[in-house]
């Protein structure tokens, strides 16, 4: 398989030597709009057909990976699409709800793969929580807790929602299974138009609230995770350099005396276990998902519904943000 990566940028630059040392690419053809950057690519690359022309890499392909701003995924996805080839897009889909139901749409139709790639949920640390969900260790999930902050990169098309909750908002999407409700979110701009710090809060039918804070002015980079569970509650710490994932049965237990209609409360210490896992390598394993998925004829994990799902939280929510912090439903 052929592989054209559009895009060689901070993200673009990271996917290269992996699409190089992947065993089922048999060779990698590159573009990007700035000259500066292809002439860099090219020289350091040298496995990297580095291309002038946008349009001539689409009849070398089997497959095109987009990493360009999200404003572009749109136009480049559907060019690709339309000629025929398998597109894996950076997140987000596209900025617009009806552009990525419209990227789904022709996916479907002329059966391609159409894939967005939600990092987070390819961490082999992220899969052990989806498991301990799906075999309902922790009991029933009550809520979750995340925090996904930084100093910059501020960006001046999207706000932190768009740039870090997709993150967490993609990472709910596969953890949980089902989309919330209702949303509802503020934010503050300081240094520019978008929004560089937000609180978001999601509302899910069967009672769980998720509650998601970003930062793009936080001295402290933060990546953690919390699920609590009515046996037991998750942290998921991505910046810790050892104990990255602690299981712990400590919680609360209600009880009912039969003459009382007060409920007991006792407070459970319970223990603590570290979940220790080998090194993984989540960009690998999501190239890996996108290759199988073309080669197999199957749906990939991250495909472009749940790419369509992210989308329409991160509209809601800006809407929210918009209006003070207004619940918009999703229904």
């Amino acid at each position: 398989m052929k592989v054209a990566l559009v895009g060689m940028g901070r993200w673009g630059s990271r996917l290269i030597p992996k699409l190089l040392n992947n065993p089922r690419i048999a060779g990698v053809v590159g573009y990007d709009t700035d000259a500066s950057r292809r002439a860099a690519i090219a020289q350091d690359f040298s496995g990297v057909a580095v291309v002038r022309d946008c349009d001539s890499i689409y009849k070398e392909v089997d497959a095109v990976v987009i990493a360009t701003p999200v404003a572009s995924h749109y136009d480049l996805a559907r060019q690709a699409l339309e000629s025929g080839k398998h597109v894996l897009l950076e997140k987000p889909l596209t900025s617009r709800l009806e552009d990525a139901s419209h990227l789904v749409q022709i996916a479907r139709e002329r059966g391609l793969t159409l894939m967005v790639d939600h990092i987070t949920a390819y961490s082999g640390f992220v899969r052990k929580i989806k498991e301990l969900i799906t075999a309902r260790e922790m009991g029933t999930v009550l809520y979750v807790d995340a925090v996904r902050a930084n100093l910059g990169m501020l960006q001046r098309d999207v706000n932190v929602a768009w740039d870090l909750a997709v993150h967490e908002f993609a990472l709910l999407d596969h953890l949980l299974g089902e989309m919330p409700r209702a949303v509802s979110g503020i934010g503050a701009a300081y240094h520019g138009k978008q929004e560089e710090i937000a609180y978001i809060a999601l509302f899910y039918g069967n009672g769980i609230i998720a509650h998601v804070n970003v930062s793009w002015l936080s001295p402290v980079k933060i990546r953690r995770l919390v699920i609590g569970g009515t046996d037991q509650t998750v942290i998921y710490d991505d910046t810790a350099a050892t104990d990255k994932l602690i299981v712990s049965t400590a919680g609360i237990e209600v009880s009912r005396d039969r003459d009382s209609v007060i409920p007991r409360i006792a407070y459970r210490q319970g223990s603590a276990r570290v979940i220790v896992l080998g090194q993984d390598e989540p960009l690998v394993s999501m190239l890996d998902e996108f290759i199988g998925s073309i080669e197999e004829h199957r749906a990939p994990m991250t495909d472009g519904e749940a790419g369509w799902r992210t989308v329409k939280v991160l509209t809601a929510v800006e809407r929210s943000i918009q209006q003070h912090g207004v619940r918009i439903p999703l229904d």
